[in-house]
């Protein structure tokens, strides 16, 4: 006697892709910069001896403001 396959009980996955209804691509966004404490460190040091710094803490702060943009 032959055996019998049984069938797949299961549906395979449906995937669906997003339609969109403009040829005008996308905005590629830029990779965020990944910024170290020890870049923050050295650029408040360059303000600290510019002369145009505050404290540490203003000087830290301003140096991780224009590190971040």
């Amino acid at each position: 006697m032959a055996k019998r396959t049984p069938k797949p009980t299961s549906q395979p996955a449906k995937v669906s892709t997003e339609v969109r209804n403009t040829a005008v691509p996308r905005p590629q966004t830029a990779p965020r910069k990944v910024v170290t404490q020890e870049m923050i460190a050295k650029r408040a040091y360059e303000i600290s001896l510019s002369g145009s710094g505050g404290s540490e803490l203003d000087n830290w702060l301003r140096a991780e403001r224009e590190l971040r943009g």
